[in-house]
């Protein structure tokens, strides 16, 4: 790559960070604008939340979330003293202390309020996360509606009361440079990480990714932060505590066999689906996940030392779902994000990256918004038995999200060695 397209992503990297702040206008003013703007997607996640599985309806409200059901079931059995690692019924709760503790709420408010709440929450959570990317007015309102009523991760989220779009919405406005709708940080970066993290364990890849690009602040923030989060919910809950992080440390995810399901699209799924769920397999299978996770961190870390933290950020996400041992459809909410990063590029000016990576990229994100694999046999271990045909199918979101990792350190890298390789180069600093 030659030093003039160097020079030239380089001096695009430091402007893409740069964002003028809107005029200002009155309280009631900007009040009446954003509301106008929400309405649409809440209405169209209303909908799509209470109609997406079968038997649900949106008039009358009958919906079907069985997940925020389990979220308010952990509240009631920690409000009753129970252990809520240990619910009756089938499905179990698997999180950190911590989101037992944020689920209190959710068991003392009655089920229509908490429905309605969670799933409005949701389509503003996902408002914020494509505001911060740079959409605004009509256009933020019209792309977030479609996004949930199209794109399948945010269909599911919906629909099973999932948190997913939350833990997403978390990082990106903790880490991502962009448009914000107050006029400076309430909270100090890396904070919201830290909640996130504590809530589920996947987004601690982006403590690993502060520090290693040298945002130490916001690192040891992040960590103090989750450790503070850590022992809070432990004093609160000793038992439950103690029993989730013992049981971690000895491997035991409480999942059993439901890591080989057709919708968990991990690298680990993958693996055991085909070799089946003894020692050696997963052993091959975290050894994997943990190279994935290191190669997202350094494709991140490269764009990040370009200046592109917004990609930098989005290709941590996607590292983290497929190094995660399990990565259920509706936890890929992180393809809204990494399409507008796609859309941010061009295949031609100043911004451009090759047209082959970009058409890697819109793949990945078009195959988990289409999510044909969701047609698969799946149920009572039939996975086992699936032909090679199937198994190919099943594993292309992993092998295309790897491609697309190791993809953006091979155009990065070169342009990383070119810039630091000058003498009187000084390292782009990206702009919070």
């Amino acid at each position: 790559m030659s030093s003039t397209s160097t020079r030239a992503s380089a001096s695009f990297a430091g402007e893409i960070e740069t964002y003028v702040p809107p005029a200002k206008r009155g309280f009631w003013v900007q009040l009446a604008h954003g509301i106008g703007i929400c309405v649409l997607p809440v209405l169209v996640a209303l909908y799509v939340g209470a109609t997406t599985f079968g038997g649900g309806t949106f008039i009358p409200w009958r919906p079907i979330m069985v997940d925020l059901g389990v979220y308010r079931q952990a509240g009631s059995v920690l409000l009753a003293g129970g252990n809520f690692y240990d619910l009756p019924g089938p499905l179990q709760f698997l999180y950190p202390p911590f989101a037992a503790v944020l689920a209190v709420p959710l068991a003392l408010l009655p089920s229509t309020v908490v429905q309605i709440g969670w799933t409005a929450a949701g389509a503003l959570a996902l408002v914020a996360i494509l505001h911060r990317f740079g959409l605004q007015g009509w256009l933020l309102s019209v792309a977030s509606a479609v996004a949930v009523y199209v794109v399948e991760p945010i269909v599911q989220t919906l629909a099973f009361g999932q948190l997913g779009i939350f833990l997403v919405a978390l990082v990106v406005l903790d880490l991502v440079p962009g448009p914000r709708v107050l006029p400076r940080r309430l909270l100090p970066e890396g904070v919201l990480t830290a909640i996130a993290s504590a809530i589920k364990l996947t987004p601690a890849i982006f403590v690993l990714y502060l520090l290693i690009v040298r945002k130490y602040r916001a690192f040891w923030v992040a960590v103090i932060a989750g450790v503070v989060i850590t022992l809070f919910s432990a004093a609160i809950v000793p038992a439950a505590s103690y029993e989730f992080w013992t049981r971690l440390a000895h491997g035991d995810t409480g999942l059993g066999h439901s890591i080989i399901y057709y919708t968990n699209q991990s690298v680990m799924a993958d693996i055991v689906r085909i070799f089946g769920l003894g020692t050696a397999p997963t052993i091959a299978g975290l050894g994997l996940s943990a190279v994935v996770a290191l190669a997202g961190v350094w494709a991140a870390t490269l764009w990040h030392r370009l200046g592109d933290v917004r990609l930098a950020v989005n290709l941590c996400g996607v590292a983290g779902l497929l190094a995660s041992p399990v990565s259920w459809l509706h936890h890929f909410v992180w393809i809204v994000p990494l399409a507008m990063s796609l859309l941010e590029r061009r295949p031609v000016g100043p911004r451009r990256l090759p047209t082959w990576f970009l058409a890697l990229g819109w793949f990945f994100v078009g195959w988990v918004v289409v999510a044909p694999f969701i047609d698969l046999p799946n149920g009572a271990d039939v996975e086992f038995q699936w032909s090679w045909s199937q198994h190919l199918l099943a594993s292309i979101t992993a092998v295309v999200g790897l491609a697309l990792l190791v993809a953006a350190i091979m155009i990065a890298r070169p342009r990383v060695l070119t810039i630091f390789a000058r003498p009187a180069h000084k390292p782009i600093a990206p702009i919070p």
